[in-house]
């Protein structure tokens, strides 16, 4: 039996291009989408053409019956769940002075409440030798003007995260995060995409923005054997943007 990977966000960008990948490491995929099933059935679709196994879930992490809902169908279908990447999240843009508490009930229950709960009920279910990984930012470093709220909810998931990888050592589960860089994701759409990649090439060291390939690939790694001896840690994928 194919070990089995669940990936949220799965129907466009850093997603899509990670359940690829982990489709051709040999995974069976769980293509999880919440809104956009037209582009989880394109992620599935890709999937199959390449000879991979992967079916749509839908699930709206924010809210609690609809995880749990998800977590009952993997099992049902799959029977296990070796590994999660929580992917799945939501960008801010605005000074704290004008954020509404609308905004951070909204960003908090994507960013926060839902990557906990879909690591809540993982940690309940997932197979020995499994992994997590909780998909943060670079702007958790840089503290950039404008990205409080956005930085503050990835704040709070890497510190539940570090956490977690303490408690499930014991069953040699391993939990990192990784943080990309500027990536050229439909998420820049909500801004000037084109100067927001711009920035991105002019900060990194390696002197271009990132594509969502870059960020699958180390992903694939941290879940791999490759990476057996590494936990509670937080990779910065970013071409040297970030250099600690």
């Amino acid at each position: 039996m194919n070990k089995v990977a669940a990936v949220t966000g799965a129907g466009t960008g850093i997603g899509r291009a990670t359940a690829l990948r982990l489709a051709k490491d040999g995974f069976s995929v769980a293509v999880c989408y919440s809104k956009s099933r037209e582009g989880a059935d394109q992620t599935v679709s890709m999937i199959t053409e390449i000879g991979g196994s992967a079916k749509a879930f839908q699930v709206s992490i924010e809210n609690e019956e609809s995880v749990c809902s998800l977590f009952r169908s993997l099992i049902e279908n799959y029977g296990r769940i070796d590994v999660l990447i929580n992917n799945a999240g939501i960008g801010h843009f605005g000074k704290l002075k004008d954020v509404t508490m609308e905004e951070f009930d909204y960003v908090f229950g994507v960013n926060t409440r839902g990557t906990f709960m879909m690591c809540r009920e993982a940690a309940k279910v997932i197979e020995t030798g499994g992994s997590i990984v909780n998909i943060s930012t670079g702007a958790t470093t840089s503290n950039m003007p404008g990205q409080c709220l956005y930085t503050a909810s990835k704040l709070a998931m890497e510190g539940f995260t570090k956490v977690l990888a303490k408690e499930l050592g014991k069953q040699q589960v391993k939990v990192n995060i990784v943080s990309p860089g500027m990536t050229d994701t439909p998420l820049l759409e909500g801004g000037d995409a084109e100067s927001l990649k711009q920035y991105g090439a002019q900060v990194a060291a390696l002197r271009r923005c990132g594509e969502p390939e870059d960020i699958a690939s180390a992903i694939s790694a941290l879940v791999s054997s490759d990476c057996a001896w590494i936990t509670g840690q937080n990779l910065h994928v970013d071409g040297g943007s970030v250099i600690l």
